[in-house]
């Protein structure tokens, strides 16, 4: 996958698994600063041979993305997107015609461009689906390429044809000639492709402008993927610990994230659809069945995302230091900041409370490991360190003897940002953000649901903001929200 399954995160973990080079090139910035200095050097060499760019080198800057995106770069990780579309685009244009090779080595030459095609896009769908920031790939680019093939056949060479995204045969497929099934890769494109979809209609949609058939067209659409994927890679307990066993656990947990992370966005828009609604009564809401649907979906993709996350990380090599993709951790934020929400709305199913704990806890867990790698989660694991903090202070109000029972209070390193440090911040001051609405993003019962979107690519420090598209207007102060903003 090469950017955001385990290959994708070598920028990190080869300096996090190297202390000798960390401390040469990483100084007092560690491991960040070591791939920072890595970085520059692989960009110097990719920006001398421009004139042909090769795999290696597309390759290579698909990395540097991710590293820019993660390091709170994102103006340059933008930029240099852009930068690898257009290699993309030459490197086709110069070996359109392949040398005299064998067809087993043409498919293995035609296959690694194509991943390396359907990576550009998905890190495309990631970090341009901001207002104001243009895909940097065209429906041209991608329309008549295949999908990824299986692993089994990329690794053993065998020739294959597989459908486009949008699941038409090729106009290469030979007369005849059957196509092969989509690989795991290319699962993960399609999913992309739906998250996509709804972080669209979650940024053009009103409260006025609500159609519920659009949620239910985009549900459709993850349960007409959830049942193509071929047996050993459809969501069920346990399965994910076989994945783990045969070394597919990353990519095992990248696609159903993907899923889940889209169907908590759907079923959050529902919930703000309902409870911005003229006349709403909470404590009549609780008792229809569209509470019920909603609520227990939300749960189901909450828990099953940090369930994925907490068995890799149990099944990770114990002298190493597990490294999320960035996507994942961002998935762990929004099913824990989602649960946190519902349990200080009292939307929590009394059956659930103890699990809803767990959930806000553990993901709390994984955004204080995930930050010393990506320092784009810090404002992350603020926000959730604040509404963790919230219901444990509700919790022991409710019940002194067992006050932090179901939500135990974790404590934030001091160098990641104090809970009282975030809860007085002023307004605009480090305008990160990885959400789309902000239905899960209030840190206290008061804060009421939003249509703002937000984007999974703004992560730029303040010295980069001239170049960033225009931000929305500034709003009212009131409760810290995952941008680091205020909301009334």
């Amino acid at each position: 996958m090469c950017g955001l399954g385990p290959g994708g995160k070598v920028v990190h973990s080869f300096f996090l698994s190297s202390p000798t080079l960390i401390r040469r090139y990483g100084g007092q910035s560690g491991a960040t600063g070591a791939a920072e200095h890595f970085a520059a050097k692989a960009m110097g060499i990719i920006n001398q041979n421009l004139d042909t760019p090769s795999l290696a080198e597309i390759q290579a800057i698909c990395l540097i993305i991710i590293h820019e995106w993660g390091s709170r770069n994102a103006v340059r990780a933008y930029i240099y997107l852009g930068q690898a579309s257009r290699m993309v685009q030459m490197y086709r244009i110069l070996h359109s015609h392949h040398a005299a090779v064998s067809d087993a080595d043409r498919f293995l030459q035609d296959e690694s461009f194509r991943r390396v095609l359907w990576l550009l896009y998905i890190l495309d769908c990631l970090l341009t689906s901001t207002p104001g920031r243009q895909p940097a790939l065209s429906v041209n680019d991608t329309s008549d390429v295949s999908l990824p093939c299986s692993d089994m056949n990329f690794a053993f060479g065998n020739a294959v044809f597989v459908q486009t995204i949008n699941l038409s045969d090729p106009s290469r497929l030979p007369t005849g000639t059957r196509t092969d099934e989509v690989g795991e890769f290319g699962q993960i494109v399609l999913a992309t492709r739906i998250w996509r979809d709804v972080v669209q209609m979650l940024m053009t949609t009103t409260t006025e402008t609500f159609n519920d058939n659009v949620c239910s067209g985009l549900m459709a659409e993850i349960e007409r993927l959830r049942a193509s994927l071929s047996m050993q890679y459809v969501d069920k307990p346990g399965q994910i610990n076989l994945h783990i066993t045969m070394g597919s656990g990353f990519t095992y947990a990248m696609l159903h994230c993907m899923l889940h992370c889209a169907s908590i966005f759907i079923n959050r828009r529902r919930l703000l659809q309902y409870v911005t609604a003229p006349g709403f009564n909470l404590e009549s809401w609780r008792l229809t069945p569209q509470c019920h649907e909603i609520i227990d979906r939300l749960f189901t993709s909450c828990h099953s995302t940090i369930a994925m996350l907490t068995a890799l990380e149990a099944g990770f090599d114990k002298e190493g230091i597990i490294c999320f993709p960035i996507f994942m951790l961002f998935s762990s934020f929004t099913a824990s900041a989602t649960v946190a929400y519902l349990s200080l709305k009292g939307l929590t199913p009394p059956n659930a409370v103890e699990t809803a704990g767990h959930i806000v806890r553990d993901g709390l867990h994984f955004m204080q490991d995930g930050v010393d790698t990506w320092p784009l989660i810090s404002s992350w694991l603020r926000h959730l360190a604040v509404m963790h903090r919230v219901l444990g202070n509700d919790a022991g109000a409710a019940s002194p003897s067992v006050g932090g029972t179901s939500v135990p209070p974790t404590a934030v390193p001091a160098d990641q940002a104090s809970v009282k440090d975030e809860a007085a911040s002023n307004p605009d001051t480090n305008p990160d953000a990885m959400d789309y609405d902000q239905s899960s993003n209030a840190a206290a019962p008061q804060a009421p649901l939003n249509n703002h979107t937000a984007s999974v690519s703004e992560s730029g420090r303040d010295s980069g903001r001239d170049s960033e598209p225009p931000a929305p207007p500034p709003r009212r102060s009131g409760v810290t929200t995952i941008k680091d903003r205020k909301s009334g």
